[in-house]
């Protein structure tokens, strides 16, 4: 009798505690174990282990596919070695995950690039600025233009610089990129709507002169 009293007791006082422990999410136990391949593999990247830290990139994606970093560190530990066709493959999958698109585009346009795939490195820069208008992959953009003679395009694109540029107050990219779009303005004057004579009621062309001016 008192065996089977203080067997109730023990569970009437276990009872609210095991309430009270929230049962395991399968995503998020699978996303906190990816995080601790990942956490494992920068580590192991830090140390040299090179490896260790691609086999721990690979179990984290394995785990959790959405893990887009992870897909760019092993994209980018690929492309070190030597590896340019599996990184190019990493950096595709990256493409397919929201958090990392943006990097992943201008991860492989740098690879696409030291492969020597101009208008594939342009097309990568293109989607990121189009995705994620960032300073630096502009900037980039803009000189990728400019290597390739595609004056109109690295003069819209420096325009864009100087108007981000003004918005933020960053005064040193602001007289940068105005100095770019006055060097262009001369390149492309034949076809710069801002540089061509406009009639005085052609409402259209002064339309677009003043904004090519902005």
């Amino acid at each position: 009798m008192l065996a089977a009293l203080l067997l109730l007791f023990g569970e009437s006082l276990a009872g609210p505690a095991r309430a009270q422990v929230p049962a395991l999410d399968g995503a998020g136990w699978s996303r906190r174990l990816a995080d601790s391949h990942y956490q494992r593999a920068t580590e192991l990247e830090r140390r040299g282990d090179i490896a260790q830290a691609l086999r721990e990139y690979s179990e984290t994606i394995a785990i959790d596919s959405t893990l887009g970093d992870a897909y760019l560190r092993l994209g980018a530990l690929r492309e070190r070695m030597g590896d340019t066709r599996e990184a190019e493959l990493i950096y595709t999958e990256a493409i397919r995950s929201s958090d990392s698109r943006v990097q992943a585009f201008i991860q492989r346009s740098h690879l696409n690039r030291v492969l020597g795939r101009s208008q594939e490195a342009i097309s990568d820069l293109q989607a990121a600025v189009e995705l994620e208008p960032r300073p630096e992959a502009l900037r980039e953009l803009a000189q990728h233009y400019v290597e390739a003679h595609a004056w109109a395009a690295a003069l819209a694109t420096f325009r864009r610089i100087a108007s981000s540029a003004q918005e933020s107050g960053d005064t040193a990219a602001l007289e940068s990129a105005r100095l770019e779009i006055r060097a262009l303005r001369v390149l492309v004057a034949e076809i710069d709507p801002s540089t061509a004579p406009v009639k005085k009621h052609d409402w259209v062309g002064l339309a677009l002169s003043h904004i090519a001016r902005r």
